[in-house]
């Protein structure tokens, strides 16, 4: 059950984070710099939530093989989210290539933001559990 509530709490909180910095990141296209927007844009938020969905899955598994392995999981979800972030730049690049310096930017915006909105997330879950394992003790 706790668990369960976990992973609805964080794919609310992957969906509302990843609405707003959608929004935000459109909105600055459109009055700002129009000339510099990439059809390809949509498909850097949904990236990154894909790569959410991964974690918790991941995180998912993880968890029930024992509490105590969250610290590997974290760091083999930062190793895949960088490789395939890596992987899906290369590809942009050599497929559509328009506007790649600005592609670029806005993924490393779109990487730092929720790569810290993961890592705060799971900072808290971490502090939740240690402190649930200290009452029972």
């Amino acid at each position: 059950m706790f668990l369960l509530t976990i992973r609805k709490k964080f794919i609310k909180q992957l969906t509302v984070v990843g609405i707003v910095l959608t929004a935000l990141v459109a909105i600055v296209f459109h009055l700002f710099i129009p000339d510099r927007y990439f059809l390809w844009f949509p498909s850097i938020p949904i990236f990154f939530y894909l790569i959410g969905l991964f974690y918790i899955g991941l995180f998912s598994f993880y968890y029930r093989m024992g509490p105590d392995k969250l610290v590997i999981c974290y760091m083999i979800c930062k190793v895949v989210k960088f490789v395939a972030s890596v992987l899906f730049i290369a590809a942009y690049g050599f497929l559509v290539g328009h506007e790649i310096v600005v592609f670029m930017l806005t993924f490393v915006f779109f990487f730092f933001a929720f790569l810290i909105f993961e890592t705060q997330f799971f900072l808290r879950f971490e502090a939740k559990l240690k402190l649930q394992k200290n009452k029972k003790q």
